[in-house]
């Protein structure tokens, strides 16, 4: 076996070309041996020249003329020695010709890539190799640093676009910069008048241009003028460290969790701000055991005041020596040091009713300068970035999937050719705009999960603004709805989800405000009496059970929900809830077979095909307030009712019964309809004209 993704499991044949392989089948067919084998096996298919064309294959093409540059990896080998063997394979092809070479090597059992200069017909030759998984020209950056560098307030043209606002607590950003200048509302702090402030530092600016230039790096490239979407207000709350002045510290005239809660509740209270973006935390790993009061006030405001808190996942240290907190290497031992101890959540990350946010890389490849051969970016473009922390967050369940929602862009790390870990390299990097060397530089390269957070809290702010009467619940029910996958992302290992490093994925803003004729969403907004069911129908339609040939439909549902906390509890939730989908069965049948549920049973009393095998697993979202899960087909299921039913179920803990302050729990629940090869009919039209209301029913107990 060469290696496994979510859909394939790649292998070579042995020796025999087939013949062991073809006397398995020839047994499985007539007897059933190795049947738990071979039912997993929907299709094999060859993997050829095609595939192993990555990116920058296309433009070069396969016929030219002389040496071209390309990146060759080789697929894990899990052992050295298979390792150095299968990079002598690639090796002995390129040496049969005197004029192609090996520019760079790097071997190991993980990660082995081998840079060449070869012709076109050894290109050829390595496109059959075995034991390589693809070959791709070396990456270059998103963004030639060339391009923004020396930018200057006459050179960086700025368009405004209506959008809502977002409020910070960070550093106070500088008003005076060109590209924030009248877009932050106001900037205040909360200090005594007797509190000195250290020096103003870059971070409040860099968060604040996160969030108002969604697009800057499109437009920089596109050479562009730069559009500033929606607004900011600050409180100030961060400060640098006199002993550090690099990075940022708490302000000391209160505790961490007093500045976060009196800094929200004065721009909630005097200004409306109903979304926020805190680009803090703390340096180490949350204790897994409890959490810290800046966690559970968090938590404490978003449901008291029915507000959006975006948060980082937090920030893991990489040496100087380009290693993790846990000893690993960020290239070597990559996805490795993802789920080690070290890597964990910091507070107030774990926060059950924030939107935690992870990074990812946006470009895969440091600056191209002189002398900086070698230079390495340590993950791809969309692969996590390698100082993002990674989850779980808070629970006792070990299949728990909470904690990170979702992802975007917030850099990258390199090591450069001494194996030195080269921070903030420009090619690499995140751009946003700042203050920086002698004041004159408008745009800084930054990394970190800060930068990520901010990009996600554009796009809830963006959604209250088209939605103003939408509770924070619903706000975080489209983001999680609309959030993709990164196709670049790192495989997991083991028992280690992918999910506890990408979450639900990178949210899509267009995704989020608006349906289409291929893609229709529909959302409920407003609550339930607590351990009870509510029951939806959900109109699906015949033109969307019958299909085509040319691809997959899918349902994806997304529940937000905002239970009391407590951190001295064993359960840090109050209450838990939970959606399925079910289908072929009437509302009245429905509503008795629920209210025959046990509460106390997790096994649901309806199973087989009627209930929707919705992924990932129910018992992966215990501990979860914001659950994505879906579910796709591409056979046509059209002898299926034209009504299916989405049940939402709550269950409230043992330490919250009976709180007369609990009586109800508020929720919003958004279900997608997508059939992106729809072409005869308007999806949306027709699921408009099917809804109806919601079915409640009281489970037993």
């Amino acid at each position: 076996m060469l290696g496994e993704t979510v859909d394939y499991t790649y292998f070579v044949l042995t020796e025999d070309q087939g013949a062991s392989l073809a006397t398995d089948l020839e047994k499985y067919t007539k007897t059933g041996n190795l049947k738990s084998f071979f039912d997993l096996i929907e299709n094999i298919e060859p993997y050829g020249p095609e595939d192993r064309m990555g990116p920058g294959i296309d433009e070069t093409g396969l016929e030219y003329k002389g040496q071209r540059t390309f990146d060759v990896a080789i697929w894990p080998s899990g052992r050295m020695q298979e390792a150095q063997i299968r990079a002598t394979t690639v090796e002995d092809v390129v040496a049969l010709s005197a004029d192609d070479s090996i520019l760079l090597r790097s071997i190991t059992p993980r990660r082995s890539y081998l840079r060449v200069s070869v012709s076109s017909k050894t290109l050829n030759d390595l496109l059959d190799v075995s034991v390589i998984e693809a070959i791709r020209t070396p990456p270059v950056p998103y963004l030639d640093f060339r391009d923004w560098w020396s930018a200057d307030s006459q050179s960086l043209q700025r368009e405004t676009k209506s959008g809502g606002v977002v409020g910070i607590l960070d550093d106070s950003p500088h008003l005076e910069h060109p590209l924030l200048k009248g877009l932050v509302l106001s900037d205040e702090h909360l200090a005594p008048d007797s509190y000195g402030w250290q020096r103003q530092g870059t971070h409040g600016t860099e968060v604040a241009g996160r969030i108002l230039y969604p697009h800057l790096h499109a437009e920089l490239r596109a050479v562009e003028s730069l559009t500033a979407v929606g607004a900011v207000r600050s409180v100030r709350v961060l400060e640098p460290d006199p002993r550090r002045p690099e990075t940022s510290r708490f302000a000391t005239f209160g505790f961490p969790h007093q500045l976060v809660e009196d800094g929200i509740r004065h721009l909630h209270s005097k200004y409306g701000v109903r979304v926020f973006n805190l680009s803090l935390g703390y340096a180490e790993a949350f204790n897994d055991l409890h959490v810290g009061a800046l966690t559970e006030v968090i938590d404490d405001l978003v449901r008291e005041l029915d507000i959006v808190v975006v948060v980082p996942t937090g920030n893991a240290p990489i040496t100087f020596q380009a290693e993790t907190p846990s000893g690993h290497h960020v290239i070597d031992d990559k996805p490795h040091y993802f789920f080690s101890e070290e890597h964990r959540l910091s507070e107030p990350a774990p926060a059950a009713l924030a939107v935690t946010v992870g990074s990812i890389a946006l470009s895969g490849a440091s600056a191209e300068r002189p002398n900086q051969y070698g230079w390495r970016a340590v993950a791809e473009a969309d692969e996590a970035s390698p100082f993002s922390r990674s989850g779980p967050g808070l629970g006792t369940n070990k299949r728990r999937l909470n904690k990170p929602e979702v992802v975007d862009y917030g850099g990258n790390a390199v090591v450069n050719d001494s194996g030195h870990f080269v921070p903030n390299e420009p090619g690499a990097s995140i751009v946003t705009p700042s203050f920086r060397a002698d004041g004159q530089r408008l745009l800084s390269a930054v990394n970190g999960t800060s930068f990520a957070a901010p990009a996600v809290a554009r796009v809830a702010a963006d959604i209250a603004d088209a939605y103003p009467n939408a509770s924070a619940n619903l706000i975080r029910s489209l983001l999680g709805l609309s959030a993709k996958f990164p196709k670049s992302a790192t495989n997991a290992e083991g028992d280690h989800p992918i999910s506890w490093v990408y979450g639900y994925g990178r949210p899509d803003r267009e995704a989020a405000l608006s349906s289409n004729s291929n893609r229709v969403t529909l959302t409920y907004d407003g609550d339930m009496p607590v351990d009870t069911v509510q029951i939806h129908p959900l109109p699906v339609p015949e033109i969307f059970r019958r299909g085509t040939n040319a691809g997959e439909r899918s349902i994806t549902v997304s529940l937000s929900f905002d239970p009391p906390v407590r951190r001295q509890r064993r359960e840090y939730l109050a209450g838990t809830m939970q959606v399925d989908i079910f289908r072929d069965i009437d509302a009245d049948s429905l509503r008795e077979m629920l209210a025959k549920q046990d509460p106390g049973d997790p096994q649901p009393l309806i199973t087989g095909r009627q209930r929707l095998k919705l992924t990932p697993g129910s018992d992966s979202f215990l501990s979860s307030t914001l659950q994505v899960r879906s579910w796709s087909r591409r056979k046509t299921f059209v002898d299926d009712s034209d009504t299916f039913y989405v049940v939402v179920t709550h269950k409230t803990q043992t330490w919250a019964r009976d709180d007369p302050e609990y009586m109800r729990q508020r929720y919003a629940l958004c279900v997608c309809l997508e059939d992106q090869h729809l072409v005869e009919a308007d999806l949306y039209q027709t699921v408009s004209q099917q809804l109806q209301i919601p079915i409640r029913a009281r489970v037993l107990g």
